[in-house]
């Protein structure tokens, strides 16, 4: 599995600076929780495209 360096994880601060423009205002600390929810979000729908994309492409014994 990628560390978190080798993927560029947003930081805490550049998630508050982008929230606030869209007029959200948080802390750092919860900033770190919506980018863990985020990113295990994003992990398990990729995991689950490439589940299926698995399914599509395995031959079938019949």
């Amino acid at each position: 599995m990628m560390s978190e360096e080798d993927i560029g994880r947003i930081t805490p601060q550049k998630a508050m600076v982008l929230l606030r423009k869209d007029g959200i205002d948080i802390d750092v600390e919860q900033a770190k929780i919506i980018l863990d929810f985020l990113y295990e979000i994003a992990e398990i729908v990729v995991d689950t495209y490439l589940d299926q994309q698995k399914k599509v492409y395995l031959p079938t014994h019949e």
